[in-house]
């Protein structure tokens, strides 16, 4: 199998995973949210909402065709790799711009909330370490200094070369290695302490609810961010063994040793994420026994502080990551200043890198 036949296949995969992600999204979140909007409880099983669900499936089923029309097209020209980036991105900004219609159109359905219910308090975080904490700090410690070895490994190996183009080539891996894998375990860590989201009237379980949810998030993307590390370790080793022998092509071979790896990790991402869907649902709303029909608490019931649904903005909440309203887990509070450092910095760092990685893979090297 040719690189371009395997690329093309990693995208072809991409799409059909990200696309059936974004496909169940709707379903998965709380009862009352629809689209990122709180629009009350009793509106979730009426004919708009079920018109509403109907509509984006259609959508994005007609947006995943065309990003791989666009990603295949590209690489027919003989561009695969920069097909791979392009069909990608069509189909996340493309996703985005779609779910802003369909929020748009939820938020014109919102039902006031009243003033009672918005000042709810959540729940905050008691003594002690709270459970998934313990792991997120060892795979942060793990992530360090595992990724930061195989840069200085790559570096080492290629002193003297910083002119030339095949050194973005061989740096790519071990510096997306030392961005991406820490950073997911920093996020395990954050997700441990997020803020609990109960519903009124479910007392005690609910919060119960929330820390076992929590902990099994928190948990999920440690164990990600390790294999993700030893995945891009791996990796960095090879590309940099491969160019010191002269070999001016990876090979098919190379190729498929690194979509075997890429499957183990899409698979266990996969399978835990049905795992906690099924047995706790988002916010372990599955477990908090016969608390669904409850109205919703503050941050979650208040459509002030939410921008477009995915952003939470609310300066008089201390919390650094709270309950995404639509998706799976937890986002940052956007009203804290440190929430708004860490992902600024890696922005910067991944799309910089990014950047740097299409010029050095497509223009040669």
């Amino acid at each position: 199998m040719g690189e371009a036949a395997v690329v093309n296949l990693f995208l072809m995969l991409r799409v059909l995973l990200v696309g059936g992600i974004f496909l169940i999204l709707p379903h998965i979140t709380r009862k009352g949210l629809l689209f990122g909007v709180y629009v009350g409880e009793a509106f979730a099983d009426r004919a708009e909402a079920r018109r509403l669900l109907g509509d984006w499936h259609r959508g994005f089923v007609i947006l995943m065709v065309v990003s791989l029309l666009v990603g295949f097209g590209i690489s027919l020209a003989g561009r695969p790799v920069a097909g791979n980036f392009t069909g990608t991105a069509v189909l996340l900004l493309g996703g985005l711009g779609l779910y802003i219609r369909f929020h748009s159109r939820a938020r014109g359905l919102a039902l006031p909330v009243t003033e009672e219910q918005a000042k709810k308090a959540t729940a905050p975080l008691v003594g002690g370490e709270p459970k998934g904490a313990g792991l997120a700090k060892l795979a942060l410690g793990l992530c360090l200094l595992t990724s930061l070895a195989a840069f200085v490994y790559a570096v080492a190996s290629y002193e003297g070369l910083w002119s030339d183009r095949s050194f973005v080539a061989v740096m790519f891996a071990p510096s997306l290695n030392l961005i991406l894998s820490p950073f997911l375990a920093l996020l395990a860590l954050l997700t441990a302490h997020a803020k609990r989201s109960v519903r009124g009237g479910s007392g005690g379980r609910s919060v119960e609810a929330q820390d076992a949810f929590r902990a099994s998030i928190a948990n999920v993307i440690s164990w990600l961010a390790l294999l993700i590390c030893a995945f891009m370790t791996i990796l960095s080793v090879q590309i940099v063994r491969i160019r010191l022998s002269g070999t001016s092509s990876l090979g098919g071979g190379f190729w498929l040793m690194e979509g075997v790896m890429a499957g183990v990790v899409i698979v266990f991402a996969l399978f835990n994420l049905i795992r906690i869907l099924k047995r706790y649902g988002q916010g372990g709303a599955l477990i908090e026994r016969g608390s669904v029909d409850a109205p919703l608490t503050d941050g979650l019931a208040d459509n002030v502080h939410w921008v477009w649904g995915l952003f939470y903005v609310d300066r008089g909440d201390p919390s650094i990551m709270v309950e995404k309203r639509f998706g799976i887990g937890y986002t940052f509070n956007y009203g804290n200043r440190m929430a708004i450092l860490i992902t600024a910095t890696f922005l910067v760092l991944f799309l910089s890198l990014i950047a740097l990685g299409l010029f050095g893979l497509t223009g040669g090297g």
